[in-house]
Order: C-alpha cells, then structure tokens, then sequence
C-alpha cells in the first residue's frame, strides 16, 4: 500500500495539530501568537519548511506501512 500526502494536505494536517495545540496546552498569549505567527508565517504552502515537513511526513507514513507490512509476516495468525 501507498500513501503520499502533498504540500496542501500536509499544511492542513499542520493547521490542525497548531489549533488543538493551541487549544488543549493552555499557553499564555504571547506565546500562542508566537506560535500562530511562526506556523502562519515559516510554513506557507510554497515554502522550503512546508517541502521539508511534507517529504517527512511522508517518509514517516512509508516506514509506517513498511513496518506494518513485515510485522503482519512475522506474526503468526492462530485464530
């Protein structure tokens, strides 16, 4: 299986985990700016960092499935 996630998708994965950080972590305002400032600013879709970010994440998902796949031959299935 093959999963590849593109620059926009991952800007809006990035997006959301920015928002439920700034939500659940109770930070006090200037850092919350300081960090919707730096995900506004730093990770805008054409950027190098959002280039970066997305060949990671990508990277992540592929050693993941890789992963899954050769754990699902080592296991034994006895059910």
């Amino acid at each position: 299986m093959k999963l590849e996630l593109e620059r926009d998708e991952v800007k809006e994965l990035l997006s959301l985990v920015v928002s439920r950080i700034a939500d659940e972590a109770k930070l006090k305002k200037a850092d919350l700016a300081k960090l919707r400032t730096w995900s506004s600013q730093s990770m805008r879709l054409g950027s190098d960092e959002t280039s970066e970010l997305t060949e990671k994440v990508n990277a992540d998902i592929e050693r993941m499935f890789k992963n899954k796949e050769r754990s699902a031959i080592v296991k034994p299935d006895w059910k």
